[in-house]
Parts: C-alpha cells; sequence; structure tokens
C-alpha cells in the first residue's frame, strides 16, 4: 500500500533533521569554553553603540563615525573578561559590564572582584582602550554597549542580571550609560563617582553641582526606577564624598 503523502513528507523532513544533527555539531556556533581570565574580540556593534541610536537616544549631537557610523572599528577592539571556574552554558549567569578609568578592563584591578563574580555567579566583562582619557560618547558608552551585546549571544546569560559599573571616572561614565540605556542594564555599580543630569546646590556651601550629562528620556527612566538597582559607593577620603551623598 502506498503512504500518503504527507507521512512520506514528515518522514522525509526527519530522516535530513537526523542527517545534519549527525554531521554538525548541535553548538558549532559557541566559542570555546574558556574559564579563568582572557582576552575577548568581537566582530558585531551594538544595534544601540551607533552614532546616530546614540545622538537620539542620548540628546546629544554627534558627528558620523568614519567606519559604520562608529567612531572605531569593533574587530580591532580587545576585551578582558573574567569567567567562574563554575561557569555552565547549561545555567545563567549574571553579566557585570566594567568601565575602567585605566586603559585596560582586566579585573586584577579590582581587589576581591574574582571573589564575588565566582560568588553571584557573575561574568565580568572591561573594555581596553576605555579609561579616563578616551571620549565617553565615541568610545566608552558604546563599548560597554558592544560588550553586553555580545557576551549575551555567546554565553547563557540572565537577562535580569546585567549590570554596568565603574571607579571614579568610569563610574560616572556607568551612572550616564545605566539610565539612558535602562532596557540593556537592569542596574549599576558607581564608585567613587556618578554624573546626575540636574544642577544641584552643594549643602551647606553656595556653589552647585553642574549637570554630568543629557537628561534621560522619561520611558528609560520609568524602567530604571521599576526595574532597576544601582548602588552609589563612597569612603571616607573620597573627594567625591559629599556629591555621591548628595545624589
Amino acid at each position: 500500500m502506498t503512504d500518503d503523502p504527507g507521512i512520506r513528507l514528515i518522514r522525509t523532513t526527519v530522516l535530513f533533521a537526523i542527517f545534519v544533527s549527525s554531521v554538525i555539531p548541535v553548538n558549532a556556533a559557541s566559542p570555546p569554553l574558556k574559564k579563568g581570565s582572557f582576552t575577548a574580540t568581537f566582530k558585531k556593534y551594538s544595534p544601540f553603540s551607533d552614532t546616530e541610536s546614540l545622538s537620539k537616544r542620548m540628546r546629544i549631537s554627534m558627528e558620523r563615525g568614519a567606519d559604520n557610523d562608529h567612531h572605531y572599528n569593533i574587530e580591532r577592539e580587545s576585551f578582558e573578561v573574567y569567567m567562574p571556574e563554575s561557569y555552565d552554558p547549561n545555567t545563567s549567569f549574571g553579566l557585570l559590564v566594567w568601565i575602567s578609568p585605566s586603559p585596560d578592563g582586566n579585573i586584577k584591578h579590582c581587589q576581591g572582584s574574582k571573589e564575588l563574580m565566582d560568588k553571584h555567579k557573575l561574568i565580568w566583562i572591561g573594555a581596553n582602550n576605555s579609561g579616563n582619557q578616551e571620549d565617553v560618547n565615541k568610545r566608552r558608552i558604546p563599548l560597554a554597549l558592544d560588550a553586553a551585546y555580545n557576551m549575551q549571544k555567546l554565553y547563557n546569560i540572565d537577562r535580569d542580571r546585567v549590570y554596568v559599573a565603574g571607579l571614579s571616572g568610569g563610574g560616572r561614565v556607568a551612572s550616564i550609560t545605566a539610565f539612558h540605556h535602562s532596557d540593556v542594564y537592569d542596574g549599576g555599580i558607581f564608585i567613587i563617582g556618578a554624573n546626575c543630569w540636574v544642577k544641584m546646590a552643594v549643602p551647606g556651601q553656595d556653589g552647585f553641582w553642574n549637570a554630568g550629562c543629557t537628561k534621560p528620556r522619561q520611558g528609560f527612566l520609568v524602567r530604571a526606577k521599576k526595574f532597576g538597582r544601582y548602588v552609589l559607593l563612597t569612603g571616607d577620603t573620597d573627594g567625591n564624598r559629599l556629591q555621591m551623598h548628595t545624589y
């Protein structure tokens, strides 16, 4: 008796799928699973890191970049990663995107951070050549966005645990992008440095702190208030202590 044509189609499809799976590894597109500290490179930009997207999102004026509307070539950039030994592709980990005040984004500059990453199942990534000497809008913010985007494509990242953090000048930059891109980051840690979008009076003095960035669009502020978690960290000898407390 001749098979029904529908049955033959299903049988052919199943046999083809079995054949393909036998010659192509299931995770062929996944990167080699490295543990510990290593340097990573990427080929793709975040959809939010081009000059036009940044200009519209952050309400700033930016000239177009020379390379694909960016002021850098993503394939020539490098990022420092720390992957806890306990990372398993079958378990989602959080992601901490670090904006460093120094020329490299290595976790070694933050004492005790490896232990925190291990304990809380967090992966660290920080762009190189993204320190205080670099342009905030042309490199520091977009490179952080590229880091967040690519790591989520390559690893099992918990979408509710993507954070941006930084120290000193890096903390200020982190505080800017955290609120302008609250749909990318679920929170932020701003260490001895943070910026605000309003002019604020200095307590007990006649002076003011000028606004350190443009005001985020209302929708992103609402999202940050509803879903975001933020830490402003200071210390006894921090020159920004009063400002951090006032914020």
